[in-house]
């Protein structure tokens, strides 16, 4: 599961048990509070019927029936002296009659009687009554007042206040849901935004770094922390890429010297052919081990220098001179080499850099060519203003699991043929990195007998 629908399954969790407890509460409170009401009222009922019975009897023991039943108007009402005698019945308690319970709490007696039957403006639902049985001084003595108002089903009520409760809460919780997820949402999105950063960065993007929001959080401490990691893993790349480069250029002094010794020592003709033989071996091994430091070296100045040197030139001319090169390797291997373009095409960049990918390229053709095969390389516009250039050759098709691979360091794909070709597979490493450096992509496509390298140049590399 996401941390974005944890976090929204856990705050909706937490708010939806608050809400149910607070509901409760209210709930119970909003049963108790009407019930607390009427036993107040009723009290105070029955001590005014109390007071008015005692101020009766003190004045001669006669008893206005008009001013009690003005007292007890739409109440229930049974007052009892000391020794159990009726004092005084109300009007409802001359029609109606309903259990007296002992005790200090009110209850709750259902009729069938409708409620329009005593309030004009309700409706004909059954009629409650509430009771209280109470104990009040009168004069000297007590009384015993027994009190009921008329009230509406309170029970029904609950129910409908417990449904709306249920209501309000399933509609607070799917809120809460969609509040949660957003919230979730807007407190992830540093976190998506570093993940997405982190994605980006590479072994040739090192450089990059992650900017920190300011607010001091976890969210920036994390930040802060894998840009330490960055500067440290960068740190360890430039080394490596430093060494290589001072490697590679410290040794090519010497190799160079070898060959030169050994050239010189092929030339003596006092030389033993079988010695001429072994050294004749070796030149060819140090051949490929010049050829190696030189890519190594090349590809390494490449990753620790992005800087271009532009300028205008004809990439047109520039085709035809590398080609020139090549002439007498293609003549010797009978490789026909074409060339198509549609006018002469100009661009602002690097020229030696991509003199450097001209010739890897056609090298490459060249050198996995089949004997009397073909080279061609064509210049195109693409359809949104770019240079295309594509050097294809025939021969082996490459397969298309290895095609995603070909650019890695030291990659080839004829590994049963690599003594024959030669190469230490940077070539193409090269090539790469040279594209990107301006802002371009490089693919290739194989079929049966050809195989295509397409390099694309955006708009602002055309002159």
């Amino acid at each position: 599961m996401k941390a974005r629908n944890r976090i929204t399954l856990w705050v909706s969790l937490a708010g939806l048990i608050s809400t149910v407890v607070l509901s409760l509460i209210v709930f119970l409170w909003g049963l108790e509070t009407p019930y607390e009401f009427l036993d107040q009222e009723l009290e105070i009922r029955a001590r005014t019927l109390a007071g008015e019975i005692a101020r009766e009897q003190a004045a001669g023991g006669v008893r206005d029936g008009d001013t009690l039943d003005l007292f007890s108007h739409l109440y229930w009402a049974k007052i009892y002296d000391a020794r159990g005698q009726l004092l005084f019945a109300s009007r409802l308690a001359r029609e109606i009659d309903l259990p007296g319970k002992t005790g200090p709490e009110g209850y709750l007696v259902a009729t069938d009687i409708p409620l329009n039957r005593f309030y004009a403006d309700e409706d004909d639902q059954p009629t409650g009554f509430w009771n209280r049985v109470l104990v009040m001084p009168m004069g000297g003595s007590t009384c015993q007042v027994h009190v009921a108002r008329p009230v509406e089903n309170l029970v029904g009520e609950s129910v409908e206040s417990a449904i709306m409760i249920a209501s309000a809460i399933l509609a607070s919780a799917l809120l809460l849901i969609v509040v949660s997820y957003l919230v979730a949402g807007r407190i992830l999105q540093p976190v998506r935004e570093i993940n997405r950063l982190t994605a980006e960065i590479s072994a040739k993007t090192l450089a990059t770094r992650i900017p920190l929001a300011g607010n001091h959080d976890e969210i920036d401490e994390l930040a802060a922390s894998l840009n330490n990691m960055f500067n440290r893993l960068h740190s360890s790349f430039r080394r490596q890429k430093e060494f290589i480069a001072n490697a590679s250029h410290e040794l090519k002094t010497p190799i160079t010297l070898l060959r030169l010794s050994m050239e010189e020592t092929l030339q003596d003709e006092q030389v033993p052919a079988a010695v001429q033989e072994k050294l004749l071996a070796q030149e060819r091994a140090l051949a490929r081990i010049s050829q190696l430091v030189k890519s190594l070296l090349d590809l390494s100045r490449l990753e620790l220098d992005d800087t271009l040197a532009k300028e205008r030139f004809s990439l047109n001319e520039l085709v035809a001179s590398v080609a020139g090169e090549f002439d007498g390797l293609m003549h010797e291997q009978g490789v026909r080499f074409t060339c198509r373009a549609a006018r002469e095409r100009f661009l602002v960049a690097d020229r030696e850099k991509m003199r450097r990918l001209l010739i890897n390229l056609l090298d490459n053709a060249v050198r996995y060519n089949r004997p009397g095969g073909a080279v061609s390389c064509s210049l195109a516009t693409g359809g949104a203003g770019e240079t295309v250039l594509t050097v294809a050759n025939t021969g082996q098709s490459i397969d298309p699991a290895e095609q995603a691979r070909i650019f890695d360091q030291f990659y080839r794909c004829e590994q049963s043929r690599s003594s024959a070709h030669g190469g230490a597979g940077l070539g193409l490493t090269i090539v790469k990195r040279i594209v990107e450096l301006h802002g371009g992509t490089i693919s290739v496509e194989s079929d049966a007998d050809l195989t295509r390298f397409r390099v694309v140049l955006p708009p602002a590399v055309a002159g």
